[in-house]
């Protein structure tokens, strides 16, 4: 009888079993809200927030907000110290001849006779924009009896099978991959056709192509190397720009994919002598160079540190700490410029520094940031005996910018042909851009010995960087 009285009807004992589920499963959302939380330690995220915090690219961030009270009262103009570039002297522009303006003789209020007048000197800048203008070219041919074959004189102005000539060719290259225009801009400037202009820079790649392997020669044997890589897409597919560059020589690949082979590509298995200034990229770890950590990248991260935590006086103390040390790394070289006394700072900024970091300390946040310093030890302080090593890596971001804002403009190539049609020009006119302050000029000379010389295939390389002539600047 009791055992039949403790009996359960079937639907009561779903509903236990259902109400027993549903408390288990309580618990282990209540367990998976502590861990995420615990784990992020951060605000929720809402729709003005950046995807990649400080590091987000302009491109990716969801919402502009308005600028801060601080940046709206910052003035602009250069930071104080900086030297400025002035005018440029007018020897570097072509001179025209002097205008006379005649004095009136009588004032053209009162109708007075005037004295005799005297000169006043007043410089300005002419400029009318050429229009392209068509030639047409006559060639005498000749029928040599003995090789059987006619023999054309060479045209000096263009190269074989180009329609134009060498000095258009030199100033389309420019004004697309040096100055940043637009080949749809260029079309309405000149007249000519769109796949005109594109099989003439598919053309110039392939002539100026030889160059590159000496290029990428010389950025090996650089003492200071600096990369950076951004996103580049082709056709549609998501790729990366890659870019290395010495004081005097850049070099862009343009590839499909992030991985560490292009850094490998580029730099090779050969131990090198010089040191590469990077972000803390993976892609360029394993690499046969030491290597130099960019110090705005980690202060930025730092800076990162605080937002996630702004109530904690932990972080707050450590950032506070570190954050001066690092701004006066990246500043020393500019401020100190004798190498007894620039070493003897530097020591002392490095000592700050592995003091700060060296502390104990509770916070997860503040010990994953001391690790950064502590486990890369051989990165990060390579700035302090040699001055030509910087503490940021700001070469490589401005010398990438111009690519960021083709980026922008073009949303990227159009082919596999296309990227490395810019590939090669880019890295040709940014090296010549970096050792004369005439590209145009050198470009164009070096078309026009090609086209005096088509049978004799002179090494392109050596026109472009090896006539001390034309590097001047």
């Amino acid at each position: 009888m009791a055992l039949r009285d403790l009996r359960m009807c079937n639907g009561c004992l779903k509903k236990m079993q259902q109400i027993d589920r549903l408390k288990r499963e309580r618990v282990q959302l209540r367990a998976e809200v502590a861990r995420l939380k615990a784990t992020l330690g951060r605000q929720d995220r809402h729709i003005h927030e950046k995807p990649f915090g400080s590091s987000t690219s302009s491109s990716k961030e969801p919402f502009k907000t308005r600028a801060s009270a601080e940046n709206q009262a910052r003035k602009g103009g250069a930071k104080k110290g900086h030297e400025g570039h002035g005018r440029r002297p007018a020897t570097q522009m072509r001179i025209l001849p002097d205008l006379l303006l005649p004095a009136p003789r009588r004032c053209p209020d009162c109708g007075e006779l005037l004295q005799k007048p005297s000169r006043r000197r007043r410089r300005t800048v002419s400029w009318e924009p050429a229009v392209p203008a068509s030639r047409t070219t006559l060639s005498e041919e000749c029928w040599c009896p003995h090789c059987r074959r006619t023999v054309r004189p060479p045209n000096p102005v263009a190269l074989s099978g180009m329609m134009l000539e060498n000095s258009a060719l030199a100033t389309v290259a420019c004004m697309h991959y040096l100055q940043g225009l637009t080949l749809g801009h260029i079309v309405r400037i000149t007249g000519l056709n769109k796949s005109t202009l594109i099989s003439a820079m598919h053309r110039l790649a392939r002539v100026l192509a030889p160059a590159l392997p000496g290029l990428l020669e010389q950025t090996r044997a650089a003492a200071v190397i600096f990369g950076d890589e951004t996103t580049w897409r082709n056709d549609g597919v998501s790729g990366y720009a890659w870019m290395l560059r010495s004081l005097d020589t850049v070099v862009y690949a343009f590839r499909g994919t992030r991985a560490g082979s292009v850094p490998q590509e580029l730099l090779g298995s050969a131990e090198l002598l010089g040191v590469l200034v990077t972000d803390r990229y993976a892609g360029y770890n394993g690499l046969p160079i030491r290597r130099q950590y960019c110090y705005a990248h980690l202060l930025r991260d730092l800076e990162d540190l605080l937002k996630d935590f702004p109530d904690h006086p932990e972080v707050k103390a450590f950032v506070d700490q570190l954050a001066p040390h690092l701004k006066a790394a990246m500043a020393l070289r500019r401020g100190e410029r004798r190498l007894r006394h620039y070493r003897r700072k530097a020591r002392r900024l490095r000592d700050r520094i592995l003091e700060v970091v060296g502390r104990s300390a509770r916070h997860p946040g503040v010990q994953s940031f001391q690790g950064i310093f502590r486990e890369n030890a051989d990165r990060l302080y390579l700035w302090v005996e040699d001055p030509m090593v910087p503490a940021e890596n700001n070469t490589a971001e401005r010398g990438l910018r111009p690519t960021v804002i083709a980026r922008k403009l073009s949303f990227g190539s159009q082919s596999l042909a296309g990227a490395h049609t810019r590939e090669v020009i880019m890295t040709v006119l940014g090296t010549l851009q970096m050792r004369t302050h005439d590209p145009w000029a050198v470009l164009r000379h070096a078309l026009d010995t090609l086209a005096l010389q088509p049978h004799r295939a002179p090494d392109i390389g050596t026109i472009l960087f090896d006539e001390p002539a034309l590097m001047t600047g």
